[in-house]
Protein backbone atom coordinates (compact mmCIF):
# COMPACT_ATOMS: atom_id res chain seq x y z
CA UNK A 1 0.00 0.00 0.00
CA UNK A 2 1.33 3.28 -1.02
CA UNK A 3 1.75 6.45 1.60
CA UNK A 4 -0.73 8.35 -0.29
CA UNK A 5 -3.51 6.43 0.78
CA UNK A 6 -3.23 6.21 4.28
CA UNK A 7 -5.56 6.20 7.15
CA UNK A 8 -7.68 9.24 7.43
CA UNK A 9 -6.88 11.05 10.38
CA UNK A 10 -10.90 12.23 12.09
CA UNK A 11 -11.85 13.87 15.44
CA UNK A 12 -14.60 14.24 17.12
CA UNK A 13 -15.81 16.84 19.03
CA UNK A 14 -18.38 18.76 20.54
CA UNK A 15 -20.58 21.47 18.25
CA UNK A 16 -22.83 24.00 18.64
CA UNK A 17 -25.95 24.26 16.40
CA UNK A 18 -26.56 28.01 15.19
CA UNK A 19 -29.21 27.55 12.62
CA UNK A 20 -32.30 25.95 12.47
CA UNK A 21 -32.46 23.01 10.93
CA UNK A 22 -36.09 21.81 10.93
CA UNK A 23 -36.52 25.18 9.04
CA UNK A 24 -33.77 24.04 6.35
CA UNK A 25 -35.16 20.57 6.27
CA UNK A 26 -38.84 22.07 5.37
CA UNK A 27 -37.22 24.45 2.82
CA UNK A 28 -35.24 21.89 1.01
CA UNK A 29 -38.10 19.51 0.83
CA UNK A 30 -40.07 22.00 -0.67
CA UNK A 31 -37.99 21.66 -3.64
CA UNK A 32 -40.32 20.18 -6.77
CA UNK A 33 -37.62 16.96 -6.82
CA UNK A 34 -38.37 15.60 -3.78
CA UNK A 35 -42.21 14.62 -4.83
CA UNK A 36 -42.28 11.14 -4.98
CA UNK A 37 -38.74 11.04 -4.21
CA UNK A 38 -37.25 7.26 -3.36
CA UNK A 39 -33.42 7.94 -3.65
CA UNK A 40 -30.65 7.67 -0.79
CA UNK A 41 -30.78 9.75 2.54
CA UNK A 42 -31.35 13.54 1.87
CA UNK A 43 -28.23 15.68 3.75
CA UNK A 44 -28.43 19.17 4.89
CA UNK A 45 -25.87 22.03 5.75
CA UNK A 46 -26.15 23.44 8.89
CA UNK A 47 -23.51 26.40 10.25
CA UNK A 48 -22.06 24.78 13.96
CA UNK A 49 -19.59 26.53 16.06
CA UNK A 50 -16.83 23.24 16.86
CA UNK A 51 -15.35 23.45 19.62
CA UNK A 52 -12.13 21.21 19.75
CA UNK A 53 -10.38 20.33 22.79
CA UNK A 54 -7.01 21.97 22.80
CA UNK A 55 -7.71 24.60 20.17
CA UNK A 56 -10.47 27.91 19.76
CA UNK A 57 -13.59 27.52 18.96
CA UNK A 58 -14.19 27.69 14.84
CA UNK A 59 -17.97 27.95 12.87
CA UNK A 60 -17.90 25.70 9.83
CA UNK A 61 -21.01 24.12 7.79
CA UNK A 62 -21.94 20.12 9.09
CA UNK A 63 -23.58 17.80 6.55
CA UNK A 64 -26.57 16.12 8.46
CA UNK A 65 -29.19 13.23 7.34
CA UNK A 66 -32.37 14.72 7.21
CA UNK A 67 -33.68 12.12 9.77
CA UNK A 68 -32.01 14.19 12.87
CA UNK A 69 -32.77 17.47 11.24
CA UNK A 70 -35.48 17.56 13.68
CA UNK A 71 -33.17 17.68 16.75
CA UNK A 72 -31.30 20.57 14.98
CA UNK A 73 -32.49 23.74 16.81
CA UNK A 74 -29.70 26.94 17.73
CA UNK A 75 -28.18 26.08 20.96
CA UNK A 76 -28.69 22.26 20.60
CA UNK A 77 -25.16 20.42 21.16
CA UNK A 78 -24.25 17.39 19.26
CA UNK A 79 -21.04 15.57 18.51
CA UNK A 80 -19.45 15.91 14.99
CA UNK A 81 -16.19 14.32 13.21
CA UNK A 82 -13.75 16.15 10.74
CA UNK A 83 -10.40 15.71 9.64
CA UNK A 84 -7.70 17.90 10.98
CA UNK A 85 -6.11 19.05 7.87
CA UNK A 86 -9.64 20.21 6.40
CA UNK A 87 -11.47 21.51 8.77
CA UNK A 88 -14.03 23.00 7.26
CA UNK A 89 -15.34 19.55 5.75
CA UNK A 90 -18.14 18.59 9.33
CA UNK A 91 -20.33 15.63 9.65
CA UNK A 92 -22.54 15.07 12.16
CA UNK A 93 -21.55 11.92 14.35
CA UNK A 94 -24.01 11.90 17.06
CA UNK A 95 -27.47 8.97 17.20
CA UNK A 96 -30.68 10.76 18.99
CA UNK A 97 -31.05 9.36 21.36
CA UNK A 98 -27.52 10.56 22.47
CA UNK A 99 -28.67 14.59 21.11
CA UNK A 100 -31.73 13.93 23.96
CA UNK A 101 -29.42 12.91 26.35
CA UNK A 102 -26.95 15.93 26.13
CA UNK A 103 -29.90 18.67 25.42
CA UNK A 104 -32.96 18.50 27.84
CA UNK A 105 -34.68 21.63 26.83
CA UNK A 106 -35.87 19.64 23.85
CA UNK A 107 -37.21 17.13 25.94
CA UNK A 108 -40.79 17.90 26.71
Amino acid sequence: MSFLFGKKQSVRSLAEVLEDGREIMNTEMKKPKYNNYSGSEVFIQVVVRVQPDHEPPYDAKMKAGLLKAYLLKPGVHVMVKYDPSRKEQVIMDDEAPAILERNPQLKK
